[in-house]
């Protein structure tokens, strides 16, 4: 019982850090611990099936989905664009 309130609240704050986060990179990071988290508790609840698609769905697609979208939008060179705008 105490496992399942620990990694209930370590998926908590795991979703709120992957929201919270100014890098969107960081906030994909998060959300992968949080879906990773979920899937261990989907597990100890005597769910496997769900456990296996939530880590398989959510915490490898979705967030490889996530990631390469990140990297094709040019999402992380935001900042050096506007240095060089400022810059001159």
């Amino acid at each position: 019982m105490i496992e399942v309130i620990v990694l209930l609240s370590l998926t908590v704050v795991s979703a709120f850090l992957a929201v919270s986060m100014p890098n969107i990179v960081y906030g994909v990071v998060f959300l992968l611990c949080s879906n990773v988290l979920l899937g261990i508790l989907y597990y100890l609840m005597g769910a496997p099936t769900v456990a296996l698609f939530q880590l398989a769905i959510f915490a490898g697609a979705i967030v490889v989905f996530f990631i390469i979208t990140v990297m094709l939008t040019q999402a992380g060179r935001m900042e050096t664009a506007e240095v060089e705008e400022v810059a001159g």
